[in-house]
């Protein structure tokens, strides 16, 4: 199997805990017992994705929320969000992805399971993300390694 398989299949979950947001864990573990994700490879990345998605979810969901223009993130379909949400994690989060990956499987997902108005969409606000969010993270990550270096040089002396 792939990578894709795994996107596809943290999207179905996602999807399934935005329904359904109580007993998340249980969810989850029933969802791969039902569904199985595939090859170690794709059952490592799809926890990797789950987890990340979960565990920035409130940054991501403001992330994708500034790129609306005039929506709020409530009156989106849900399985765009979960799509967002995973190309959002993968962009800003997952140093492996490379954007161009990120993007077009995002944009894959949202052309295979969305609406008609998904992909372009998915692509508008990735992209926006890309250009403006990017910046800020890779400064924030910086910022916060020249912090360590620091803290690291004063408790040496």
């Amino acid at each position: 199997m792939s990578r894709h398989h795994a996107r596809k299949q943290a999207l179905s979950l996602l999807y399934q805990l935005s329904i359904r947001p109580k007993s998340k864990q249980e969810q989850r573990q029933r969802f791969v017992e039902e569904y199985p994700v595939g090859s170690e490879d794709d059952v490592l990345y799809f926890n990797r994705l789950i987890d990340g998605v979960l565990e920035h979810q409130e940054e991501i969901r403001k992330i994708i929320s500034k790129y609306l223009r005039g929506w709020t993130l409530d009156r989106q379909e849900i399985i765009d969000v979960a799509i967002l949400s995973i190309g959002v994690f993968e962009l800003l989060f997952d140093d492996e992805v490379p954007t161009e990956i990120a993007i077009s499987e995002a944009v894959i997902l949202a052309d295979t399971y969305g609406t008609d108005q998904s992909r372009p969409f998915v692509n508008a606000v990735l992209g926006n993300v890309d250009r403006n969010e990017k910046k800020r993270v890779l400064q924030h990550s910086e910022d916060n390694n020249l912090k360590k270096r620091q803290q690291s040089e004063e408790a040496h002396e």
